[in-house]
């Protein structure tokens, strides 16, 4: 995914360290509006609480398994760790 990313949106480099992205404006709404809506659900505190669950097992997924950079796999290793 964040190959995808990268190759869709624009890097900008100062002192060739990534320091920006460019995004289109129709992007930037679509990303406003995402953040928006968590907010929202980030006010209910069980809901906030098990975003930050999600959150906390993909980063440990992600930095055991550095290498896998797809969501679905990380979606399954979280699948499996709830069926648990």
């Amino acid at each position: 995914m964040a190959k995808i990313l990268r190759d869709r949106f624009p890097i900008v480099y100062e002192a060739g360290e990534p320091q920006a992205v460019i995004v289109d404006v129709e992007t930037f709404d679509r990303m406003v509006e995402a953040l928006e809506r968590l907010k929202q659900l980030a006010d209910d505190p069980e809901e906030a609480l098990w975003m930050l669950e999600v959150i906390k097992r993909a980063r440990a997924y992600r930095k055991q398994h550095p290498d896998e950079d797809s969501p679905d796999a990380v979606r399954a290793a979280l699948s499996d760790t709830e069926a648990e």
